[in-house]
């Protein structure tokens, strides 16, 4: 009995983790799933582009907020957690109206402004919850978004992506009430330990400029690429790329899921005395990751034909699905490896590693005949993804070795 409790608490978290992340997933595809059916092909493709710019605002969070809390675990004061918050919001706002000025001159949608506001509520909301590990909150609420994104769309029906998008930001607004009730349980405890050192402003924007960059460069081959081909003139490109990109999402929450849940002690073991099992606890998570993504990938492959029609509807049947019998694999390694150099902390190479990634992308794009389809989209992308994947296992490799040289010695 012991054994199985023992068992059942080291196995329980990283359920939980995932189990969260699955639903999130799940409402991310349902959301998908309702625009496609009730928006033409065209209003889907432009209605993707601009929710391409809520991912760099994800990525923005993500860095500023979300990794830096996990590691941490407490805001040094409430003035630090909010003004993390209005930062990420702020930049969101600023690459927004960057790229309204060059995709739609002399012309701004609002609606992008309640998208990032309404979009920013909900992702505190989930990372206040998840650093108190509070999953069963967790996955109430992403059930609850997900019928909310399938039910408001179907109710309204909206004739425009404009309107739909409007839907989609206030659902968000709701959230709220979580960040609220919950922004007290991320600030250090009083009396705080002598030793304790909370979150400040400072560390969240050093670590999160060169992390915000690096994932940026990655954002750059996913949904730069759609807001690329959403922009264009066969704006129906970027709508099947978000198919393609959509098809990964549950596969790259799971593996996200596993990495935070796995990235506080990795970061206090990675150069500590505990080093060596960190090491391995990190190689089997790459290794595991590499295996899902390819299972994931192959099962896509297979079914994708029959998926596609089934989730997005007949406008889609003729999509090609051969990339993902390769693509995912390569894409779920790089997530993996992500996970060794936050433990690290190593944001700079990171950086350096995603930008040569991204240069590889540009140049393989550049390089396509046009029009541009999703299809070479796809595989400039895996390009790019594999060479960021290659220098990632080449300067892992070394930080390891000469860490363990340096130990022996």
């Amino acid at each position: 009995m012991k054994h199985l409790s023992g068992l059942r608490k080291r196995l329980g978290g990283p359920i939980y983790a995932v189990a969260d992340q699955c639903i999130y997933s799940a409402s991310q595809l349902l959301l998908s799933f309702a625009l496609a059916r009730v928006l033409s092909p065209s209003d889907f493709g432009v209605a993707s582009a601009f929710l391409a710019v809520s991912s760099f605002q994800y990525i923005l969070h993500m860095a500023m907020v979300h990794e830096p809390l996990l590691i941490k675990r407490y805001y040094a004061h409430r003035s630090a957690a909010w003004l993390s918050w209005a930062l990420v919001v702020l930049f969101s706002l600023l690459g927004y109206a960057a790229w309204q000025v060059a995709a739609f001159p002399g012309q701004l949608h609002w609606v992008g402004v309640a998208l990032i506001v309404g979009y920013e509520i909900f992702w505190i909301s989930r990372s206040l919850l998840l650093t108190g590990r509070r999953y069963g909150i967790l996955c109430v609420t992403g059930v609850l978004v997900g019928v909310g994104y399938v039910a408001i769309l179907k109710a309204e029906k909206p004739a425009t992506w404009m309107e739909a998008l409007l839907l989609i930001s206030i659902i968000q607004v709701p959230f709220l009430f979580l960040v609220l009730r919950n922004a007290g349980n991320v600030m250090l405890p009083l009396p705080a330990a002598k030793n304790a050192q909370g979150l400040t402003v400072g560390e969240s924007m050093a670590y999160g400029w060169k992390a915000s960059l690096s994932q940026f460069m990655s954002w750059i081959m996913t949904g730069g690429a759609i807001l690329l081909l959403g922009s264009s003139a066969d704006s129906e490109q970027g709508g099947l790329l978000k198919i393609y990109i959509t098809f990964l999402l549950p596969m790259q929450y799971v593996l996200s899921a596993l990495g935070y849940y796995l990235l506080p002690q990795l970061a206090a073991n990675w150069n500590s005395e505990g080093r060596k099992k960190a090491f391995r606890d990190f190689i089997k998570f790459v290794l595991l990751g590499f295996v899902i993504a390819e299972g994931v990938g192959v099962l896509l492959g297979l079914l994708g034909p029959r998926l596609v029609v089934l989730a997005f509807g007949p406008n889609y049947k003729g999509m090609d699905f051969s990339p993902f019998f390769y693509a995912p694999a390569i894409f779920g390694l790089t997530m993996c490896l992500r996970t060794g150099f936050r433990a690290a902390a190593r944001p700079g190479a990171l950086l350096l590693c995603s930008i040569v990634g991204a240069v590889v992308f540009a140049i393989l794009m550049f390089a396509a005949t046009p029009p541009i389809s999703y299809i070479q989209t796809i595989r400039a992308m895996t390009w790019g993804f594999a060479c960021m994947a290659a220098l990632m296992i080449g300067w892992l490799f070394y930080f390891m070795r000469a860490t363990t040289t340096g130990e022996s010695a």
